[in-house]
């Protein structure tokens, strides 16, 4: 029995975000017997390895074309991941186009419209009493926490970067700081290498 959910939505800034809080999922496999029972596995996965795991643990070839690796079964991949990616092309009814490579400890993000904040005006989601209230008090002047003011910070910064050990609300954006030059420079390196070799169709004209 293999268990996995979506991702909370009925709060701002979690769902839809390439964030921790908008990415990270739970995941929980049963195996038959009890085996393997009560351990818990910190690789690096994503959801594009959730096929072939499933095929692997079927018994049943992985096609080649299929993205992911296993990382349970007889397919099971001999190398962990290194690093795992998320993209976001809309906002539900808005378009947008965000990438973001996680390495376990460091998360960096471009965002390739940075005119656009962070928050979208979403249909859905202001139906929500407690999107009410947030907006209610923005306009009211009432919103003072700094980190709540950045999300409908207009522009948005184009690179951002988190050390999730230390900043696990990832808050703080160490982009610009040449204490993490070299570390930015790989991911985004990494990140656009990611996005030639999957074939990233997100500046395809509609």
């Amino acid at each position: 029995v293999i268990f996995y959910s979506d991702h909370g939505g009925n709060l701002p800034w979690t769902k839809r975000e390439v964030l921790e809080r908008g990415t990270h999922i739970p995941f929980i496999v049963k195996f038959p017997y009890g085996r393997h029972s009560g351990t818990v596995n910190h690789d690096l996965i994503s959801a594009v390895d959730f096929a072939p795991t499933t095929l692997s643990l079927a018994g049943i070839s992985i096609p080649k074309h299929l993205q992911g690796k296993a990382f349970l079964g007889s397919q099971a991949a001999p190398q962990k991941n290194t690093y795992v990616f998320a993209a976001r092309d809309r906002m539900d009814e808005h378009p947008e186009r965000v990438r973001a490579v996680f390495d376990g400890r460091f998360r960096y993000i471009f965002n390739f419209f940075p005119e656009l904040p962070k928050y979208q005006d979403l249909a859905y989601r202001s139906r929500m009493g407690s999107m009410q209230e947030i907006l209610e008090l923005r306009t009211q002047g009432k919103v003072t926490n700094p980190h709540l003011l950045d999300w409908f910070q207009i522009p948005k910064p184009q690179e951002e970067l988190y050390h999730t050990a230390s900043d696990p609300d990832e808050i703080q954006n160490l982009a610009n700081d040449p204490a993490f030059s070299v570390k930015k420079a790989e991911l985004k390196k990494v990140l656009f290498d990611w996005m030639d070799r999957v074939g990233d169709l997100g500046a395809t004209p509609e």
